[in-house]
C-alpha cells in the first residue's frame, strides 16, 4: 500500500535538507507555486503523481525511496563482462539503473507491464547443455514457431521478441570489454546487449541474456566473461538455449541431408541464422549433423561466398547502433501523454535534449505553424 501523506514529506524534507534546498528553490524548480509545495509538506494536501516525479528528478533521489513503505528489491544482474573491464561494467550500469528507475516510476503511476510470458519454464533434467536445449525447444513451440528462422535484422528480431515474450530490449554502444547483461526487478525483465560487438555476436548475445532471464539465473549481482569464454553450467545452459532457439535442431538436420556441408550451403545457412562461423559449427556438430573433423573444416573456411553473404552489409552497420527497450519506451510515451511524467523522463530514455523532445511531440498544428514562421522572410 502507498505510503501515507506524512512520511512522504518526511522524505521528501530530509531529501531537501541533504540537497541543501529550500522550499522555494524547490517549489521554482518544479514549477509550482510554493504555497502549494508548503501545504503538501504540511500534510495538508497530496503531492500529485508528477510533482512526486519532478521533485525525485530535482532532489536527485528515486521515486521508490519516497514512495515505497518497503525496501526496494534489489537489481538482479547476470552480466556478461570479459575481465577487468570495471569501466565498461560500470557504464552499463549505470545505463540500466536508468531503465530501473524509469520502470519502478511509471509502474508507481499506474503504467506496469504484464510479462507475456510469465512463470519458470518446465523442469528438464539432466546436463546443463541438455537443459538449454529442452527449453528452446519448449519456448518455440509456446512461440507457435517450432522450426521457422526469426527475422535477420537486430531490429525486427528484438520487436517480435519484445511484443511474444514482454522482455525489454536494449542495445548500446557500451565500452569494449562487455557483451550484454540481463535484468531481473520485480516485474520487468531487461535483455541489454553491447552493440559495440559484431552483428552476429549480439544476435547470440540477446539469446543467451533471455535464457538467463527464463530461468532465473539473474537472482543476484554477477560478473560473468565473455559469451563463449565461461564454462559454469548457467552459462552452458544459457548458451545451449541460444543456439537452439537461433538454429532449431530440426531444421538444420533437414538442410543438410547427407552430412556433407559445402562453402554455398554454409553461405547460405549463415544468412538464414545470422549467427557467426563458428556458432553455426559448433550447432552442426552438436546435433549430429558433422562430426569433429567437419567441425573443425567449417571454422576454418574463408571465401568469398562467405564473406558477401546476404545480409552482411547490414551486419556491419549494426554495430554502434543504439535501440531503447520497446516496452519501456511504450510506457513511457502514454505517461506522458496522460501527463503523469514530465518530458524529461522520456528524453532520458531516449538520450536527446528535452527541448529538442518537446519540439519533436509538439502537436502538428503548432510544429507547421513554427516551420511558416521560419520560411517567411525568404517568401
Amino acid at each position: 500500500m502507498p505510503v501515507s501523506r506524512e512520511i512522504l514529506a518526511d522524505r521528501i524534507r530530509a531529501a531537501m535538507t541533504e540537497a541543501g534546498m529550500t522550499q522555494q528553490q524547490l517549489a521554482d524548480a518544479i514549477d509550482i507555486d510554493a504555497s502549494a509545495l508548503s501545504r503538501a509538506l504540511s500534510g495538508q494536501r497530496n503531492f500529485k503523481s508528477l510533482e512526486v516525479a519532478l521533485v525525485a528528478e530535482t532532489l536527485r533521489v528515486s521515486v521508490q525511496s519516497l514512495l515505497s513503505e518497503q525496501e526496494q528489491p534489489a537489481v538482479l544482474l547476470a552480466a556478461r563482462a570479459q575481465p577487468d573491464t570495471t569501466p565498461a561494467l560500470a557504464s552499463a550500469l549505470a545505463r540500466t539503473e536508468e531503465y530501473v528507475e524509469l520502470d519502478r516510476l511509471l509502474a508507481d503511476l499506474g503504467f506496469a507491464w504484464a510479462a507475456a510470458l510469465g512463470g519458470a519454464p518446465e523442469e528438464v533434467a539432466g546436463s546443463p547443455h541438455q537443459q538449454g536445449e529442452a527449453l528452446s525447444v519448449q519456448l518455440r513451440s509456446q512461440l507457435g514457431v517450432a522450426d521457422e528462422v526469426f527475422p535477420y535484422e537486430l531490429s525486427d528480431f528484438s520487436d517480435l521478441l519484445e511484443k511474444r515474450l514482454g522482455i525489454d530490449i536494449g542495445f548500446e554502444p557500451l565500452p569494449a570489454g562487455l557483451d550484454g547483461l540481463s535484468v531481473s526487478s520485480g516485474g520487468f525483465r531487461l535483455a541489454l546487449v553491447n552493440s559495440g560487438i559484431s552483428a552476429t555476436r549480439q544476435r547470440f548475445t540477446l539469446a543467451h541474456e533471455i535464457g538467463h532471464l527464463l530461468t532465473g539465473d539473474s537472482q543476484v549481482l554477477r560478473i560473468d566473461e565473455n559469451v563463449f569464454g565461461r564454462k559454469n553450467p548457467d552459462e552452458e545452459r544459457a548458451n545451449a538455449f541460444a543456439a537452439g532457439f537461433l538454429m532449431p535442431a530440426n531444421a538444420l538436420k533437414d538442410s543438410v541431408p547427407r552430412g556433407y556441408v559445402s562453402e554455398d550451403l554454409v553461405a547460405e545457412l549463415l544468412s538464414r541464422y545470422g549467427v557467426s562461423l563458428d556458432a553455426l559449427a559448433f550447432r552442426l556438430h552438436n546435433v549430429g549433423v558433422i562430426d569433429a573433423a567437419g567441425r573443425d573444416r567449417i571454422r576454418s573456411m574463408s571465401s568469398t561466398r562467405i564473406a558477401l553473404r546476404t545480409g552482411r552489409t547490414s551486419d556491419l552497420q549494426a554495430r554502434g547502433d543504439r535501440r531503447v527497450p520497446g516496452n519501456l519506451l511504450y510506457r513511457a510515451v502514454e505517461a506522458y501523454v496522460q501527463g503523469k511524467i514530465s518530458v524529461k523522463p522520456l528524453a532520458k530514455l531516449l538520450s536527446v535534449e528535452s527541448d529538442q523532445l518537446l519540439d519533436e511531440l509538439a502537436p502538428y498544428r503548432r510544429r507547421d505553424r513554427k516551420a511558416t514562421e521560419s520560411l517567411e522572410p525568404a517568401l
